[in-house]
Protein backbone atom coordinates (compact mmCIF):
# COMPACT_ATOMS: atom_id res chain seq x y z
CA UNK A 1 0.00 0.00 0.00
CA UNK A 2 1.32 3.45 -0.90
CA UNK A 3 0.12 6.72 0.59
CA UNK A 4 0.52 10.14 -0.91
CA UNK A 5 1.01 12.96 1.53
CA UNK A 6 1.02 16.55 0.41
CA UNK A 7 2.27 19.23 2.77
CA UNK A 8 1.63 22.86 2.09
CA UNK A 9 4.03 25.05 3.99
CA UNK A 10 4.22 28.80 3.78
CA UNK A 11 7.75 29.74 4.83
CA UNK A 12 6.92 33.43 5.08
CA UNK A 13 4.12 32.76 7.59
CA UNK A 14 6.35 30.41 9.58
CA UNK A 15 9.18 32.96 9.64
CA UNK A 16 6.84 35.74 10.75
CA UNK A 17 5.41 33.51 13.49
CA UNK A 18 8.87 32.71 14.83
CA UNK A 19 9.90 36.39 14.73
CA UNK A 20 6.76 37.32 16.68
CA UNK A 21 7.57 34.73 19.35
CA UNK A 22 11.21 35.84 19.60
CA UNK A 23 10.09 39.47 20.11
CA UNK A 24 7.74 38.46 22.92
CA UNK A 25 10.18 36.12 24.69
CA UNK A 26 12.37 38.60 26.69
CA UNK A 27 9.35 40.45 28.10
CA UNK A 28 7.56 37.17 28.84
CA UNK A 29 10.58 35.82 30.72
CA UNK A 30 10.86 38.97 32.87
CA UNK A 31 7.16 39.07 33.64
CA UNK A 32 7.05 35.37 34.46
CA UNK A 33 10.08 35.72 36.71
CA UNK A 34 8.47 38.65 38.49
CA UNK A 35 5.33 36.62 39.08
CA UNK A 36 7.11 33.57 40.51
CA UNK A 37 9.44 35.76 42.59
CA UNK A 38 6.46 37.34 44.30
CA UNK A 39 4.94 33.88 44.78
CA UNK A 40 8.22 32.69 46.37
CA UNK A 41 8.21 35.57 48.85
CA UNK A 42 4.59 34.78 49.71
CA UNK A 43 5.40 31.10 50.30
CA UNK A 44 8.44 31.87 52.49
CA UNK A 45 6.41 34.32 54.57
CA UNK A 46 3.33 32.13 54.93
CA UNK A 47 5.20 28.95 55.83
CA UNK A 48 7.45 30.70 58.34
CA UNK A 49 4.55 32.47 60.02
CA UNK A 50 2.82 29.09 60.38
CA UNK A 51 5.96 27.73 62.05
CA UNK A 52 6.86 25.44 59.13
CA UNK A 53 10.21 24.77 57.50
CA UNK A 54 10.38 25.01 53.69
CA UNK A 55 10.30 21.22 53.24
CA UNK A 56 7.96 20.50 56.14
CA UNK A 57 8.34 20.05 59.86
CA UNK A 58 8.51 22.74 62.49
CA UNK A 59 11.16 24.93 64.05
CA UNK A 60 12.75 24.24 67.41
CA UNK A 61 10.74 25.99 70.13
CA UNK A 62 11.39 29.35 71.74
CA UNK A 63 13.59 29.59 74.81
CA UNK A 64 11.68 30.08 78.07
CA UNK A 65 12.94 33.68 78.36
CA UNK A 66 11.70 34.43 74.85
CA UNK A 67 8.32 32.88 75.65
CA UNK A 68 7.96 35.11 78.74
CA UNK A 69 8.88 38.19 76.75
CA UNK A 70 6.46 37.32 73.94
CA UNK A 71 3.61 36.62 76.39
CA UNK A 72 4.11 40.05 77.98
CA UNK A 73 3.76 41.63 74.53
CA UNK A 74 0.70 39.42 73.77
CA UNK A 75 2.44 37.55 70.95
CA UNK A 76 1.74 33.87 70.33
CA UNK A 77 4.13 31.31 71.83
CA UNK A 78 2.62 28.02 70.64
CA UNK A 79 5.15 27.70 67.81
CA UNK A 80 8.10 29.62 66.41
CA UNK A 81 6.95 32.01 63.69
CA UNK A 82 9.99 34.34 63.61
CA UNK A 83 7.61 37.30 63.68
CA UNK A 84 8.14 39.91 66.35
CA UNK A 85 7.42 43.25 64.70
CA UNK A 86 6.90 42.01 61.14
CA UNK A 87 9.72 44.17 59.76
CA UNK A 88 11.80 41.22 58.57
CA UNK A 89 9.07 39.83 56.31
CA UNK A 90 8.05 43.29 55.08
CA UNK A 91 11.67 43.77 54.08
CA UNK A 92 11.66 40.72 51.79
CA UNK A 93 11.98 41.76 48.15
CA UNK A 94 13.21 40.60 44.76
CA UNK A 95 15.29 42.21 42.04
CA UNK A 96 15.76 41.39 38.38
CA UNK A 97 19.30 40.47 37.31
CA UNK A 98 19.01 39.88 33.57
CA UNK A 99 17.23 36.60 33.07
CA UNK A 100 17.18 35.67 36.74
CA UNK A 101 15.69 37.20 39.86
CA UNK A 102 17.23 37.39 43.32
CA UNK A 103 15.34 37.35 46.62
CA UNK A 104 16.81 39.49 49.41
CA UNK A 105 16.07 41.64 52.45
CA UNK A 106 15.99 45.37 51.72
CA UNK A 107 17.21 46.45 55.13
CA UNK A 108 20.58 45.35 56.46
CA UNK A 109 19.18 44.88 59.99
CA UNK A 110 16.63 42.34 58.75
CA UNK A 111 19.31 40.65 56.67
CA UNK A 112 21.36 40.12 59.86
CA UNK A 113 18.36 38.71 61.76
CA UNK A 114 17.59 36.30 58.95
CA UNK A 115 21.22 35.21 58.69
CA UNK A 116 21.34 34.37 62.39
CA UNK A 117 18.25 32.22 62.19
CA UNK A 118 19.07 30.62 58.85
CA UNK A 119 22.87 30.18 58.75
CA UNK A 120 24.75 31.12 61.91
CA UNK A 121 22.32 29.89 64.54
CA UNK A 122 20.99 31.48 67.69
CA UNK A 123 22.92 30.83 70.91
CA UNK A 124 21.22 28.52 73.35
CA UNK A 125 21.92 28.09 77.04
CA UNK A 126 24.28 25.18 77.42
CA UNK A 127 26.49 26.17 74.49
CA UNK A 128 24.52 24.79 71.55
CA UNK A 129 22.96 26.68 68.71
CA UNK A 130 19.45 26.64 67.30
CA UNK A 131 19.10 26.83 63.52
CA UNK A 132 15.81 27.80 61.96
CA UNK A 133 16.30 27.62 58.20
CA UNK A 134 13.39 29.44 56.61
CA UNK A 135 14.85 31.43 53.72
CA UNK A 136 14.66 28.80 51.00
CA UNK A 137 12.21 27.15 48.67
CA UNK A 138 10.95 23.66 49.47
CA UNK A 139 10.75 20.95 46.81
CA UNK A 140 6.94 21.13 46.51
CA UNK A 141 7.07 24.90 46.15
CA UNK A 142 9.84 24.58 43.57
CA UNK A 143 7.58 22.41 41.41
CA UNK A 144 4.74 24.92 41.82
CA UNK A 145 7.07 27.76 40.79
CA UNK A 146 8.17 25.89 37.67
CA UNK A 147 4.55 25.22 36.69
CA UNK A 148 3.51 28.83 37.29
CA UNK A 149 6.46 30.14 35.30
CA UNK A 150 5.72 27.84 32.36
CA UNK A 151 1.99 28.65 32.32
CA UNK A 152 2.55 32.38 32.40
CA UNK A 153 5.40 32.26 29.88
CA UNK A 154 3.45 30.14 27.39
CA UNK A 155 0.38 32.34 27.77
CA UNK A 156 2.40 35.50 27.03
CA UNK A 157 4.33 34.06 24.10
CA UNK A 158 1.40 32.19 22.57
CA UNK A 159 3.34 28.93 22.30
CA UNK A 160 0.50 26.82 23.69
Amino acid sequence: MVADIKIKFNTIDATNYLKKISRKTPRAIKQSLARVSQFSIKQITEKTQKGQRPDGGGFEGYASSTKKSRKKRTLQTAFVDLTDTGQMFRSLAWANRGYKNVLFFRRNEENKKAAYHDYFGIRKKGGGKVYRPFFSIGRKDEIQIQKRFAQHFFRLTGLR
